[in-house]
Formats: C-alpha cells, structure tokens, sequence
C-alpha cells in the first residue's frame, strides 16, 4: 500500500502535470521524487545522474497497478537537506541522498548534476523550498523523449 512522502508541494501549474505510466512494481506515493525510465515511471534511487529525473508524484499507486500516475516536471516543493551536508544558499543546485516510499526523503548540495535548486536559505537538517524543473535539465526527461514533428 502507498505510504505518504515527507516531499510537500507547495506550487505547480497545471501546464507542467503529465501523465505517466507506472512500473507494476513501484509503489508511489502523493509527493515521491521519480524517475522515467523505460518508459515507466519508477522511485528516484540515484544521485549523481539527472537525465531520468522527471519530478514529483501528484498521487499515489499500488503494487501490481497498472495505471498512469500525474507528475509535476515543473513545481515549489518543500523536503529536507540531510543533515551533514551544507547549509543550503538561495541558488544553489541540490541531488536526491536518500529516501523512498514510506522513507523520509532528502537532499544534499550537488557539486555537478542536480535535480533541484534551493529557494532560500536552509539549515542543514532542515525542510526548506526548493524548485524542480526536469525540462531545464541537460538530457533530461522532456529532451529525451520529445521527438520533432
């Protein structure tokens, strides 16, 4: 069953919302960080490759649905920096360190790829904005799988 995600969003345009299918093995829930990868929507589990991310979750699935799942490319979320990573500078770009469904999300400061940049000042530890925008990601998921015509 969907647990809840720590991950709050605070904006997004109804513009930047598609609709994805979901791998029958993943369980999403309303504010997950995902992934699009082989033409399925799966849990973020990376940290140093940005061009799967495709943003957050805006409902929820069960193991063994198959069903389309809606997903912000494009929103104000509000999650957490890990605590021991550096404090968080408007600006700056962030990568996913840990968390999945039912586990409590969190960031740290990328030093190369990052899926999200901070909104204001943050403490280490603590939950602050950030912006996500999977098209404004070098091979990200809009670039890689947009095709011309």
């Amino acid at each position: 069953m969907a647990t809840s995600s720590n991950v709050e969003i605070v904006a997004y345009d109804e513009i930047d919302v598609v609709k994805v299918a979901v791998a029958t093995a993943t369980v999403l829930a309303k504010g997950d960080l995902v992934d699009f990868t082989s033409g399925t929507t799966v849990l973020t589990a990376h940290s140093g490759d940005n061009s799967l991310f495709l943003g957050i979750a805006m409902e929820g699935s069960e193991t063994g649905e198959v069903k389309e799942v809606s997903v912000a490319t494009r929103a104000k979320i509000k999650i957490t920096v890990v605590s021991g990573s550096s404090d968080a500078v408007v600006g700056e770009a962030f990568k996913y360190s840990a968390g999945a469904n039912g586990t409590a999300w969190t960031v740290t400061q990328a030093t190369a790829e990052g899926i999200m940049w901070a909104l204001e000042s943050i403490s280490n530890g603590s939950a602050g904005l950030f912006r996500i925008n999977s098209a404004a990601l070098a091979g990200g998921f809009l670039f890689d799988t947009c095709t011309e015509g």
